[in-house]
């Protein structure tokens, strides 16, 4: 976290004692500090409390913003999303702190404050797309949302799709927290393709409308949260159907006890969840990534890992995954929006001296979290 506080204001902010025209200001001298501090903690820890807060994305879904998505046109609810966004970033300030981090240690120092500022918002505008998209297709009238599946998403190399579905052995389609990752399921079901996803929601009432949307198209949902997974999805693969998961669910991760993998630049444990899944299911493994195109439409990329540059010599699924995966988020970085989980690979940051009596941001108590929950997006 940092504040940018001159003269004598930094002194205050440092714990000092007041001095001149700022003596007066507070009668309890530096105690006034902590004291404020606690406050403000507490006043934290009751918004949290009464919302329910714990992320942007619980911050994002409270009740009334879900009803302005079903009301508002895409450009208007968009510009809400963004104001309200800037301002969570604005409070939230150890989440914008620790995707700042991670952005740095992937892709480098900003050469200068105004490319660093610009880097920034350029992430923080892909977070919040993916948000705007998750909501849109959440609480979006159903026959809109078909529409849109429809005409504004299009699929390359659905060849690739069809021919590992002509094997019968079930497809593994793997994907990851990457573009419009939230139209996915709708540009395959919505075509008739035999559908299961693995999804945790955040929200009992995105849930629900989940499971309606779901069952409307044919698509099947697990919740990796809810028990042992693994043989509910070999179920599925065993029946010939498409299962859509994440190579990049960080927190969701079953490690090797002795491998690791170089994933952004980064030393990371090498997930085996992938490696069973296909090993145990013997189902066909494509790649599926859809990149935002502009004027709202989209491109469902279909590819096959195992033939891709990127992940050539590779013999783990969960490497080959992870390396396409690199390849395109450093193409286009602003695509990915799980920065702040990478904070766990990286070094402490240093911790502030007088920690206790520099000001705090209103949501720090929601604090950084490296997990999460797995979704389709």
């Amino acid at each position: 976290m940092s504040v940018m506080v001159t003269g004598e204001t930094e002194r205050m902010a440092l714990g000092g004692e007041p001095h001149g025209p700022f003596a007066r200001w507070s009668p309890w001298g530096s105690s006034g500090a902590a004291l404020r501090n606690r406050m403000k903690r507490r006043l934290g820890e009751v918004i949290k409390n009464r919302l329910k807060l714990t992320d942007i994305s619980s911050f994002l879904q409270l009740p009334w913003n879900t009803w302005l998505f079903g009301s508002l046109p895409p450009l208007l609810s968009k510009f809400y999303l963004r104001t309200l966004a800037a301002l969570y970033f604005q409070l939230a300030s150890k989440e914008r702190s620790a995707i700042k981090r991670s952005l740095e240690a992937t892709l480098g120092a900003s050469p200068t404050p105004r490319q660093d500022r610009r880097r920034w918002a350029r992430a923080r505008a892909g977070i919040i797309d993916h948000y705007h998209e998750k909501l849109y297709l959440a609480f979006k009238s159903y026959s809109t949302i078909r529409q849109n599946c429809l005409d504004r998403v299009k699929i390359r190399n659905q060849e690739l799709l069809d021919q590992a579905l002509a094997q019968g052995r079930g497809v593994i389609l793997i994907t990851g927290h990457y573009g419009a990752l939230e139209f996915m399921p709708g540009a395959l079901a919505f075509r008739e393709y035999p559908l299961s996803v693995m999804v945790h929601c955040k929200t009992p009432r995105l849930k629900v409308i989940l499971e309606e949307r779901a069952a409307g198209a044919g698509t099947e949902l697990m919740d990796p949260k809810s028990g042992e997974v693994l043989f509910t999805a070999l179920e599925h693969l065993k029946r010939g159907r498409i299962l859509i998961t994440q190579c990049d669910e960080i927190s969701m991760w079953r490690p090797y006890k002795d491998k690791t993998v170089r994933f952004l630049g980064l030393e990371v444990p090498l997930d085996r969840s992938m490696d069973l899944l296909a090993r145990k299911s013997k189902a066909v493994v494509l790649m599926g990534l859809v990149h935002r195109l502009g004027g709202r439409r989209y491109e469902l990329e279909l590819l096959d890992p195992a033939k891709h540059p990127a992940a050539q010599g590779q013999q783990n699924v969960s490497v080959r995954c992870l390396s396409v995966l690199t390849e395109y988020i450093f193409q286009r970085p602003d695509h990915w929006y799980e920065w702040k989980k990478l904070n766990q690979f990286l070094p402490a940051p240093q911790e502030m001296a007088h920690a206790d009596k520099t000001i705090k941001h209103v949501l720090d108590p929601l604090a950084f979290q490296p997990g999460g929950v797995p979704q389709p997006g």
